[in-house]
């Protein structure tokens, strides 16, 4: 059997949303490995749904409809969300290889351009560390996506039958297809209220030490002992607001240079203060027509051959997910990540943008803070 590691983009308040029934993330889990691993045993559109139903349970597979997960057309069932098996491969790591380093050869050429708007940035960090952030991280990862939206290029929403939006993503748990999902730099970590974010951005080849991540644990269940100091830090911080004090504190510190010595404490444990003063690059309100004016100019660069490129390559790879007849445009929303996560990875190479150090059980990664405020 087969096993899968599930990506979801949401589009609704995952905290707020946690129990409903909708859920994806209730639903697709290793309970459904057995179910899309079984479908794969079969050759595109000849999957039957009667024989699934018996094997697994109607219940299990109505689950797997209603989550958007697979659709049931005339009695055979097909996968309806992007899917990638081991069989992907060689078509995915093509794609990445032919297409990624053309794209951030656009970029190198502007070299000159992006580091000088990037050198206006007044939060003492150069042009190269502050490009990490804005470029490989805002813009490409998520600025970018509503201009390619507009083009057609990719989808960024699904509305459900539940009433929850989201899309998701499946691949197959085997180390080759795994490299474009965990081995790129195209990851974001999150802990936020919508004013303030304590962030992190690198691959997801490894366990982060960061805030998100130990809010994420923490809801799954006991945490590990590396998170020992951080547990019990937080456990005399008002239960059920233990983030927002940490997030509230943290605009405190910004604002006034002063903070609560719990949440200080808790910043310089994570890494994101030392000595008392925040030490990543801090990105506000003021920083936006910076931000702006390098988004136009790498839509400018890219947008055009990114849109071509993400049109045509669900049609030409032949992949598991487009045999299945799977939206074009959730394909390419993903292709979309492999593509920008190697234009990140030969930028950092060429040294554009700053390489986030590969930390030993963590992967690669370095964190920012942005916030709305600026005093």
């Amino acid at each position: 059997m087969r096993h899968f590691e599930y990506f979801l983009f949401e589009n609704f308040d995952a905290e707020r949303e946690e129990n409903h029934p909708g859920n994806p993330r209730r639903i697709l889990n290793r309970q459904a490995d057995a179910i899309l691993s079984r479908i794969a045993d079969f050759p595109p559109h000849t999957c039957p749904s009667p024989l699934l139903r018996k094997e697994f349970s109607a219940e299990a597979v109505n689950q797997l409809l209603e989550s958007g997960a697979l659709r049931e057309t005339g009695g055979i069932l097909l996968y309806d969300a992007p899917i990638f098996l081991e069989e992907d491969t060689p078509a995915l790591r093509t794609f990445s290889q032919t297409s990624a380093a053309p794209l951030a050869e656009l970029l190198w050429k502007q070299k000159a351009a992006l580091w000088d708007c990037a050198g206006q940035l007044q939060n003492g960090f150069d042009p190269p560390s502050n490009l990490y952030h804005i470029l490989c991280g805002m813009i490409l990862d998520g600025l970018l996506f509503d201009h390619l939206s507009r083009l057609g290029a990719v989808s960024v929403s699904r509305p459900h039958a539940s009433g929850l939006d989201y899309l998701s993503v499946i691949y197959q748990d085997c180390g080759s297809p795994q490299a474009f999902s965990n081995g790129l730099l195209c990851s974001y970590n999150r802990l936020t209220d919508g004013r303030t974010s304590l962030q992190s951005f690198g691959d997801a080849n490894g366990d982060r030490f960061d805030f998100y991540r130990f809010f994420r644990l923490r809801e799954q269940g006991p945490l590990p002992d590396r998170y020992a100091e951080a547990g019990g830090l937080l456990s005399r911080l008002p239960k059920g607001n233990e983030k927002q004090a940490i997030l509230s504190q943290t605009r405190a510190l910004l604002l006034t240079g002063t903070c609560g010595r719990l949440c200080l404490d808790l910043l310089e444990l994570f890494g994101y203060a030392k000595a008392g003063r925040i030490c990543v690059p801090v990105y506000s309100d003021r920083d936006l027509p910076i931000i702006r004016r390098l988004e136009n100019l790498a839509a400018e660069i890219l947008l055009d051959p990114l849109a071509q490129t993400l049109l045509a390559a669900p049609r030409e790879l032949g992949l598991t997910a487009s045999l299945h007849g799977v939206s074009p445009g959730e394909i390419a929303n993903e292709l979309y990540h492999i593509l920008f996560g190697g234009i990140n990875e030969t930028l950092a190479d060429l040294g554009l943008v700053a390489p986030p150090p590969d930390r030993p059980g963590e992967g690669r990664y370095w964190q920012c803070i942005e916030w709305q405020g600026a005093p």
